[in-house]
């Protein structure tokens, strides 16, 4: 509760109005006349400090972003397509077969899953992000100015999910006249105490209280917001300022995927983890294989071993390869070769970390450097759950 001279401020309400009737829209559509028209049918009064939370499907289908994928391999293609960086990867198994979900971040500033394309209520096409969310909103805001001769905000809104939370909330992928970021900064809380960090992000507030009662999917791409007039500013930024930067980002590579960047493997997980985490262990196993072994061996010595499961994962053999020194290279083979063993096996830790495995090393040297017998053991156990 904020307090001003020692008395409690004013109770607030805030209200939420869903517009129907609204046309289907299409490429081409003049986005804000429908919208208008559809306002003025429902004899919603517009007023000053309103705010009009349109979603970007919508925005998106009268700007011509539609696109056509006959299969899940093409839609794939199109995320592909849209991702400005890969964040993680998982597998999942469709309707229609395999498939692969990627979290990437957009060329708007998000980091969402499928890179922010929906396929859903869209008379199976395609239904991109809109070319420049915060322009499209100015753009609509402008319009609406217009017709209705009142100062307001708009918010182009997206769904997406949340880190560490079930289900998906919309937020404000576009915002024009509308203070996104309210900073409480230096300001004291309710027992004096300054705040030093605290940024409520109202717009993606706003956006969430507006899907209460809107939905795209349910034909109810509009939302009028009233009761937070005091947000309003001119020139206040769009919405990518609520984006964190990348520099900022502490989540910005999937714990499995960053192991497989630093250990110089070939992109993201591949084949991806499952999503459902029901990876068998020799699923587990060779995948961690794989990214253990990397494109190319940076250590010495590293490329004179080969690596193979035994059996259904329980185990992984190590053995000399034969290859040889270059003669170039100054160091001793023995040393380099155990050198090259040691890395080897470190990074194989590290990846069988990255899927929930640990692994107990047996060495049984011979006197000539190598694996007494055919091979070295290592013998793996599932880590504990911590669930």
């Amino acid at each position: 509760m904020n307090r001003e001279a020692g008395r409690p401020a004013p109770s607030r309400l805030l209200t939420a109005y869903a517009v129907s009737g609204i046309e289907r829209i299409s490429p081409g559509s003049d986005l804000c006349a429908t919208l208008c028209a559809a306002i003025d049918r429902n004899r919603i009064e517009i007023k000053d400090g309103d705010v009009l939370v349109v979603a970007s499907k919508v925005v998106a289908k009268a700007e011509g972003r539609l696109r056509e994928a006959a299969d899940r391999r093409a839609f794939e293609s199109l995320v592909d397509a849209a991702t400005v960086r890969p964040v993680a990867a998982r597998s999942f198994t469709a309707a229609d077969g395999p498939a692969v979900v990627t979290v990437a971040r957009t060329a708007a500033g998000t980091v969402q899953a499928a890179a922010g394309l929906d396929r859903s209520n869209a008379e199976g096409a395609v239904v991109l992000h809109p070319a420049d969310p915060d322009a499209s909103a100015a753009a609509l805001r402008r319009g609406f100015e217009k017709w209705f001769g009142v100062a307001l905000a708009v918010i182009v809104s997206d769904s997406t999910s949340r880190p560490w939370r079930r289900g998906v909330f919309d937020f404000a992928l576009g915002s024009a006249g509308l203070a996104g970021l309210d900073s409480q900064r230096g300001e004291p809380d309710d027992s004096g105490r300054v705040q030093l960090v605290t940024e409520r992000a109202v717009a993606d507030e706003i956006a969430a209280a507006a899907d209460l009662v809107k939905g795209a999917a349910r034909g109810l791409p509009l939302a009028v917001v009233r009761g937070v007039g005091d947000l309003l500013a001119d020139s206040a930024p769009g919405a990518r300022t609520l984006n964190r930067p990348e520099s900022e980002d502490w989540f910005r590579t999937g714990h499995v995927e960053a192991v497989h960047a630093a250990l110089d493997a070939a992109g993201l997980a591949h084949p991806p983890a499952s999503a459902s985490g029901d990876d068998d262990v020799l699923t587990r196993v060779s995948r961690a294989l794989a990214a253990a072994r990397g494109r190319t061996g940076r250590t010495p010595g590293q490329d004179h071993w080969r690596l193979r499961v035994d059996g259904a994962g329980s185990r992984i053999l190590v053995q000399r390869s034969g290859a040889q020194i270059p003669p170039e290279e100054d160091g001793h083979p023995l040393v380099e070769s155990a050198i090259g063993l040691g890395a080897l096996v470190e990074r194989l830790h590290t990846t069988l970390h990255a899927e929930g495995l640990r692994a107990r090393v047996r060495y049984d040297w011979a006197a000539d450097g190598a694996p007494r017998g055919a091979a070295l053991a290592i013998e793996l156990e599932l880590a504990p759950d911590r669930e």
